[in-house]
């Protein structure tokens, strides 16, 4: 019976394996929760940094709402522009028709 296990064999066998288990189980831990520690460190700063995008991105909103808001006082459409152009022609040319013919009253010829 010498080369056989016995039952304190086996015992001590499973403490061992139970010790080194808890060892790997441990260091597990331990490295997840620093590695969890470092992640929140870092969340914290670009939370800091997302609330400062944030800022800088609701300013140019409204800005560009302004803009928005003030674009049709300072600028023209370009159908309007059409329009008021053609109104100022047409009433160039009927001056000019009246010039002209105020000036030669009998025709051109003359």
């Amino acid at each position: 019976m010498d080369g056989c296990l016995t039952w304190t064999h086996f015992s001590w066998l499973i403490g061992v394996i139970a010790g080194w288990s808890l060892v790997i189980i441990a260091t597990a831990r331990w490295t997840i929760s620093a590695g969890i520690r470092g992640l929140e460190k870092r969340l914290i700063g670009q939370e800091e940094k997302i609330s400062a995008i944030g800022e800088k991105q609701h300013d140019l909103e409204k800005q560009v709402l302004k803009l928005c808001a003030d674009l049709p006082l300072s600028y023209v459409r370009r159908e309007d522009f059409i329009r008021e152009e053609v109104t100022i022609n047409a009433k160039l040319d009927r001056l000019r028709d009246l010039i002209a013919a105020h000036e030669n009253p009998g025709g051109f010829g003359e």
